[in-house]
């Protein structure tokens, strides 16, 4: 079965939104040979929702190379997805070699979670060797994460336990592919693209609070973070320069406080009426 909300087979873990260089070589709808140097838009660990511009059939086999790593990987066109987050044509994915592990991104299984409710999924980076994981974190080990900007971990490339921090996903897809969109683009004029360039922005999913200014609200998770804003999929209809309330964290409900927010893009998702956002924090009124 599809999963709408990125165009490809139902998840075995948490999605990253990430725009990973690749080149992707095939055929195209009418059998003709193509090669296309694009990026990624989601990715987890069965496979990922790509940007491809040639027409692609569903069922046929791909080859997708990452651009940076020079990994080779096969894959299998799912879906075209029916809503664009690039204005290109994006295809779901499914791979078809899993340990070879082209997106650089270690993804545990459920069975490798802790067993807690509540866990907090933060993409990690080690110091010495730069693999990355999409960890999942008890609320303790978020909070400690969180004091000390970093986390000791045992790292499986350099079998030495290292302290880990927040792995850094601002685009690569510039330098590796010139004239790329990128995601600053989205960003108000009126300053937004410059803060959000200031403030690294880090794959986060923290509890989410939306609230609208009349009344309506909706729980989530965020999907990355900075200083300044933070980025989520949402149902609440809302417009660029609209005025929200953001709770975020792991505080008691009790204890969280409404933060306005401005909304400075809007991207539909794949469900109906869903959409992701980016907001910029606007502080405490």
């Amino acid at each position: 079965m599809v999963n709408d909300s990125f165009g490809t087979l139902p998840r075995r873990s948490e999605r990253v939104l990430l725009r990973i260089p690749i080149r992707v070589e095939g055929k195209d709808l009418l059998g003709n040979p193509f090669a296309e140097n694009t990026y990624t838009q989601v990715v987890n660990r069965s496979g990922g929702l790509i940007v491809v511009s040639h027409p692609l059939e569903p069922g046929t086999v791909i080859k997708i190379t990452n651009i940076k790593s020079k990994v080779l990987c096969s894959f299998q066109v799912v879906t075209r997805a029916m809503r664009s987050l690039s204005g290109i044509p994006e295809w779901g994915v499914k791979c078809l070699e899993p340990t070879l592990d082209i997106w650089g991104i270690r993804f545990p299984t459920r069975a490798e979670e802790p067993p807690r409710a509540q866990l907090v999924y933060v993409l990690l980076e080690c110091p010495a060797c730069s693999s990355r994981e999409m960890a999942p974190l008890t609320a303790q080990q978020y909070r400690n994460l969180a004091a000390e900007s970093s986390l000791p971990r045992p790292c499986p490339k350099c079998s030495a336990t290292k302290d880990w921090k927040c792995a850094v996903i601002e685009a690569e897809v510039e330098e590796v592919l010139p004239g790329a969109p990128d995601d600053s683009a989205s960003w108000s004029t009126s300053g937004g693209g410059a803060e959000k360039r200031r403030h690294r922005r880090m794959a986060v999913k923290l509890p989410l609070g939306v609230k609208l200014p009349d009344g309506r609200e909706e729980a989530g998770t965020t999907e990355n973070v900075s200083k300044s804003g933070l980025c989520f999929a949402c149902n609440l209809e809302m417009q660029v320069g609209d005025r929200v309330y953001v709770s975020v964290g792991l505080n008691d409900p009790t204890e969280q406080r409404d933060i306005p927010a401005r909304v400075m893009w809007r991207r539909p998702d794949q469900d109906k009426g869903r959409a992701f956002y980016g907001v910029m924090l606007e502080g405490p009124e």
